[in-house]
């Protein structure tokens, strides 16, 4: 029988039974080998390494979600941005960019500024002409296209009148000098292309050349200019050995240019006036003795200049003066009886065809090339007004171009008023009309003269006696 011992607590508890196969008078038994806890540890450390890299890849791939939603909110905020289809308005905008202004383009010159600076060229380059002429050792030309300087011509009658010198806007005639231009000998070849006729300028007393020139109509072209104008001035500059000043240089789409060559006393001009292609060759030292000549022909003659002899000429054909329809008739002692060549009250000539309109005037058709009878400043068509009961004239409307020999509108104006001033020695009224040059109107006694632009272009120049306009109504 196993021994049995009793344990008795502290606190008088019965004492509790300890079996006996827990009791051992031996030593501890050994512990097991490390080698499965060691196993153990490795699976458990290679189980949590590929499961932390698990969770990575998890966060990862969330972290790639999260950035694909973010640019899914971006893209549909820039769709939301966009403009209206139908009201092209952007309806959200959240920069703005401002944007650079490209420079300020300068002005644009206008055509009066472009006017004034062209003039202001020309006028600069003369100055140089003229200093170019005084050093000039250029032999002086005698003369062109068989006809010589300073040898009278006789035959011919006057086509033309204009002032020898030029001068400001408010020179008189016979400050300036008159002459007038006949037409040369004909040539047997035309010269380039400009004719076989050249105009002859002449003193108004001697008759004696001072400027031959050449011209036609310039070739048709809405922004060149015409090629005989280069032929001409290669021409000259290969005969010449020099280069010719240019007033005006020819610019592509601007009209009219002027190439010169001085030689001394001689000047030889190429250019484009007006619709007109001119070559020149003119002596200064004569077209200087033209204003004297003028002068020797007033004291002589006691006419204020040619001009106002053409302004009081008669010699425009017309009919006698039946004295018994105008009997009793009386004008102011000042009044004109006659006015570029019409002497007022007389009648047509016989075979004039007479107008007689359903409105206005009984008159007829003037053409001073066909009478043979030298216009005043261009003034060479018109109408002369008749009383449709006695036949004589009482009324005198001509028209004008304008500008002629390289005159602008403006000088030819001044001009005109000028000679009409000088002549009548009347200060004319001014009505502002259309366009830049007043009407003027000059009352010599009983003859009202009218000189003004013509809506349609060029001038017009009127002359009504009233005492005559009164009678015919």
């Amino acid at each position: 029988m196993s021994a049995i011992r009793i344990r008795t607590s502290a606190a008088g508890r019965p004492p509790t039974a300890i079996p006996e196969a827990t009791l051992s008078n031996t030593g501890p038994k050994r512990r097991g080998s490390p080698i499965p806890v060691i196993l153990v540890l490795i699976v458990l450390g290679v189980v949590g390494y590929f499961g932390w890299k698990a969770f990575e890849s998890r966060q990862a791939a969330k972290r790639a979600k999260e950035a694909e939603y973010q640019r899914w909110l971006a893209e549909r905020e820039r769709l939301r941005n966009l403009p209206d289809p139908e009201t092209n308005v952007v309806t959200k905008v959240e920069v703005a960019v401002k944007k650079e202004e490209p420079p300020p383009e300068p002005p644009k010159k206008t055509e009066a500024e472009i006017l004034r600076e062209e003039e202001a060229h020309r006028k600069a380059v003369w100055a140089q002409i003229e200093e170019a002429r005084k050093k000039s050792e250029a032999k002086p030309l005698s003369g062109f296209a068989g006809i010589r300087f300073g040898e009278p011509i006789e035959s011919g009658a006057p086509v033309k009148w204009g002032t020898a010198l030029e001068g400001s806007a408010g020179d008189s005639v016979a400050a300036r000098g008159v002459a007038f231009a006949v037409y040369g000998p004909k040539l047997k070849k035309p010269f380039m292309s400009l004719g076989t006729s050249p105009l002859v300028w002449v003193t108004p007393k001697t008759r004696r050349p001072y400027r031959i020139e050449f011209s036609r109509a310039l070739a048709k072209s809405a922004s060149k200019h015409d090629p005989e104008t280069t032929n001409l001035v290669a021409v000259l500059q290969s005969k010449f050995k020099s280069e010719p000043f240019a007033p005006r240089p020819g610019v592509p789409g601007r009209a009219g240019c002027e190439y010169v060559f001085p030689m001394g006393p001689t000047t030889v001009i190429v250019g484009e006036f007006d619709g007109v292609l001119r070559f020149s060759v003119e002596r200064e030292d004569i077209r200087e003795e033209a204003r004297a000549e003028t002068e020797t022909l007033r004291q002589e003659k006691g006419v204020v200049s040619a001009d106002g002899a053409l302004l009081d000429s008669k010699r425009y054909p017309h009919g006698g003066l039946d004295r018994k329809k105008y009997k009793g008739v009386r004008f102011k002692d000042e009044t004109p009886r006659s006015f570029c060549g019409i002497v007022f009250a007389s009648a047509p000539a016989e075979n004039t065809t007479i107008l007689v309109p359903q409105k206005g005037a009984k008159g007829f058709f003037l053409n001073y090339a066909m009478a043979k009878c030298p216009p005043f400043r261009g003034f060479a068509y018109g109408r002369a007004d008749i009383d449709p009961v006695r036949g004589g004239v009482y009324a005198i409307h001509l028209s004008s171009e304008g500008g002629t020999e390289g005159q602008d509108d403006k000088d030819y104006y001044e001009s005109v008023k000028a000679s009409l001033s000088e002549h009548y020695k009347v200060t004319p009224s001014e009505k502002k009309v259309e366009g830049e040059f007043p009407e003027l109107t000059y009352q010599i006694g009983d003859l009202t003269v009218t000189f003004g632009p013509d809506p349609r272009g060029g001038f017009y120049l009127n002359a009504v006696n009233q005492v005559l306009a009164a009678m015919a109504k």
